[in-house]
């Protein structure tokens, strides 16, 4: 029995990534399946779900991505200029696209992040590590946004999932994400870089980490820059918000703006759960649970989380083509150069 376990232990050390990548796929794929399954019982349902549908409120839906795009590559795009590194805004658009590409499609090991950090690197000569940093601080604040609209929707009345309040755990993730972000803007200020340098392990992490940790250590000097950071952020999450209620109202689903500063939120730091691939499946299903909790009907809400799915699998498209013409634009670039 013990071979038997040795054996197991050594083939998933070895296969590890190929592993965990397969069954997040089979995941995100099996809670898309369920979603479809156990909503709509059969073609007709769907037909009758999509009857009466809003083109034009879905492409309005729709359309807040470009914001999205615009402001990531904005919100990028100032902190890199703190870093002394100038990109335009079109070229980290494309990066961010690309992003999405390599998140919704690629099941491996480089998310769409570690493209983008990739990517600046390449471009700039920027130390991979402090490209890295920069989309830290950029995701940090994110999930900051996030936090400060669960908040809000907190104090609008929206306390309970399912009938189990929904307080503590939303008030601690907003500490912790605050706090977080503190200690990253300010590394040193628990001195635990002068503990961790007496322990012989760490102190070989800081080394390897040094880039990173100057890196956060210059954020402490723009603070007016963190400000309109987290301002860029909130701005990001609310295009998600109006994304979100745009679709809803496309299908006739009657849950208020207000409804949906609570879900969108809460579905966002859902999805950050490592389970599936880029949060698929857990994201469409935790958006089902939580309109209908709020009184959707059970095909609507279904239909409209697939149509969310289907609007962030189109962008992945668009990245995945400017991905595959972006050598060809930068050969022929050289070539009208030379």
């Amino acid at each position: 029995m013990k071979k038997i376990f040795i054996k197991i232990r050594d083939f998933y050390r070895k296969y590890k990534k190929i592993i965990n990548t397969t069954l997040r796929i089979l995941i995100s794929a099996g809670l898309i399946a369920y979603l479809i399954i156990s909503q709509f019982k059969d073609f007709s349902t769907i037909a009758s779900t999509l009857k009466d549908i809003s083109i034009l409120l879905i492409l309005l839906s729709a359309a807040t991505h470009i914001y999205g795009i615009w402001i990531t590559a904005f919100r990028w795009q100032t902190l890199l200029k703190t870093q002394n590194i100038k990109l335009s805004i079109l070229s980290l658009s494309s990066s961010t696209l690309i992003g999405q590409f390599f998140n919704n499609f690629l099941p491996t090991s480089i998310g769409g992040d570690v493209y983008r950090a990739y990517d600046v690197a390449k471009k700039t000569g920027f130390p991979m590590s402090s490209s890295v940093s920069v989309l830290v601080v950029e995701r940090l604040s994110g999930i900051i946004a996030s936090a400060v609209f669960a908040v809000a929707a907190l104090f609008l009345g929206f306390t309970k999932i399912g009938g189990k309040s929904v307080i503590i755990p939303i008030l601690i993730f907003l500490a912790l994400s605050i706090i977080i972000f503190f200690l990253i803007l300010n590394p040193n200020i628990l001195g635990l870089h002068k503990i961790a340098k007496k322990i012989k392990f760490l102190a070989k992490l800081l080394e390897k980490l040094r880039n990173v940790y100057t890196t956060f250590l210059t954020f402490k000097k723009y603070k007016w820059v963190m400000v309109k950071l987290i301002f860029y952020s909130l701005t990001l999450q609310f295009a998600v918000i109006v994304n979100y209620w745009l679709a809803s109202r496309a299908l006739g689903i009657n849950l208020d703006l207000t409804a949906f500063i609570f879900i969108v939120p809460v579905v966002s730091i859902l999805s950050m759960l490592p389970i599936s691939l880029g949060g698929i499946g857990v994201r469409e299903g935790s958006l089902v649970f939580m309109m209908v909790s709020l009184g959707a009907q059970n095909a609507k809400a279904a239909m409209c989380s697939l149509l969310l799915f289907a609007m962030l699998l189109i962008m992945g498209v668009i990245g995945g083509m400017i991905y595959a013409i972006r050598p060809f634009l930068a050969k022929k670039e050289k070539d009208r150069l030379v």
